[in-house]
């Protein structure tokens, strides 16, 4: 229909649902594959309204430049990294997200890894697919019951972390926030957690310790050697925030040292990792390919969410989830 807008899809949704519901409510043209000089050249020659993307496509100021008709652009989830915020806030476009829509998902796959290590899921399998019941002997899993879950950060991916392996496993909660609030001190109370400012604090008390962070400028690389090297020598990590707020080197060589228990890691910088990345040589480590979000429930909802949430903001409507 002429009076649809003109919508640019930068590599495929999480859901197919996505995609029906933004191909009945927009003229849509999908690139299947990031190449910033082909886009930049579509945006030249076509009035593009809107775009959706996902990583590891990218909105740049070639792209913005180029984008002389944009009005809204949507990333696929909750991160905004791969988007050039500033930019587009300069140039007058509406910059979009989905929070809290996969904050089950990922907070789930997120206590997955946590019993993937603590339980050796992994090494266990590959053995008994090998007939070798045998390798049992000798080796132990551990317990959280009675243990620290420590975290650093503490929004809606955090929050539900805290309440699963609280009510379920009986773990003691210790959390890293940047400052103190009357809110964190009534949960406190009500829950039970215990708060620190110094995430030092975090990384030498807890048996395990997850990250929920987002990435940005003051973030990078938050989570380095010094952390890592005040953990207890059967403590787990894990990572399903942003690759880029930890640094991956200083992680893969606490590893390899065999200085803490092992890690379980859903994010890399950068995506997909590259072919010499430190962690594939590990054996103490358990990867999986930024996932944590993406369950059958939350892609769907997620992906028609942002659709129709794109459309309401090109055409000029209110809508929550713009971050400009």
């Amino acid at each position: 229909m002429k009076d649809q807008p003109h919508v640019l899809q930068i590599l495929s949704m999480y859901h197919i649902k996505g995609e029906e519901v933004l191909n009945e409510l927009a003229q849509v043209k999908k690139f299947d594959e990031f190449h910033e000089q082909e886009i930049v050249r579509y945006l030249n020659e076509h009035p593009v309204d809107g775009i959706i993307l996902r990583a590891p496509a990218r909105i740049t100021p070639a792209i913005l430049d180029a984008g002389q008709h944009l009005k809204a652009i949507s990333g696929a989830g909750i991160g905004l990294d791969n988007i050039d915020v500033e930019y587009a806030t300069q140039k007058g476009v509406k910059v979009m997200h989905a929070p809290k829509i996969n904050v089950q998902a990922t907070a789930e796959h997120a206590v997955s890894l946590i019993l993937a290590v603590m339980k050796n899921i992994i090494p266990f399998h590959e053995e008994m697919k090998k007939g070798n019941f045998g390798y049992r002997d000798g080796r132990f899993t551990y317990e959280l019951k009675g243990k620290t879950l420590g975290l650093v950060g503490f929004g809606s991916i955090s929050q539900k972390v805290a309440s699963i392996m609280q009510t379920a496993f009986g773990m003691n909660i210790l959390i890293y926030v940047r400052r103190m609030t009357e809110e964190r001190e009534v949960i406190s109370e009500q829950h039970g957690y215990h708060f620190t400012t110094n995430v030092d604090d975090v990384f030498r008390e807890a048996d395990i310790v997850s990250v929920h962070i987002p990435l940005n400028e003051l973030t990078r690389h938050f989570v380095q050697k010094k952390h890592f090297e005040l953990m207890k020598p059967n403590a787990v990590f894990i990572n399903t925030a942003r690759g880029g707020v930890i640094n991956q080197e200083d992680l893969a060589q606490v590893l390899k040292e065999k200085k803490i228990l092992g890690a379980g890691v859903d994010v890399y910088d950068p995506e997909p990792p590259l072919d010499n990345h430190p962690f594939y040589d590990l054996d103490n480590i358990v990867m999986t390919p930024h996932i944590g979000g993406i369950s059958e429930e939350a892609a769907r909802e997620t992906t028609e969410t942002i659709a129709e949430n794109l459309i309401k903001a090109i055409q000029g409507e209110v809508v929550d989830t713009i971050v400009n």
